[in-house]
């Protein structure tokens, strides 16, 4: 009897340093969008991110400082390298503020 065996394999691409921000439902964060992603899915906080997708392909499953997300999402403010983060609430993205992650891209 033959075994199959499948290997799975992915590549690990080092994207180096970004811009992190946070986005919300709400008028101002979404512009009117609210959880409706660019890819057409719901945005859940703890899964999505909005990406230039001249830098990142929608779907792209990618870590920020060793947490795992998806680029679901674009955004006009979200240029070259800066990722902006998925969050429930205004008052998250407040707490959350700007700051700089290590970015990392599995294909």
């Amino acid at each position: 009897m033959r075994k199959m065996i499948f290997v799975l394999m992915f590549l690990c691409i080092n994207m180096g340093t970004f811009k992190l921000t946070a986005y919300c439902p709400c008028d101002e964060c979404s512009e009117g969008w609210g959880r409706l992603t660019h890819s057409g899915r719901i945005a859940e906080a703890g899964r999505t991110v909005a990406a230039d997708l001249s830098v990142m392909n929608l779907g792209d499953k990618i870590t920020i400082d060793g947490k795992e997300y998806v680029v679901e999402d674009s955004g006009g403010g979200v240029k070259g390298d800066h990722i902006d983060i998925f969050f429930d609430s205004h008052q998250e993205v407040e707490a959350f503020g700007v700051r700089n992650g290590e970015v990392k891209i599995w294909r």
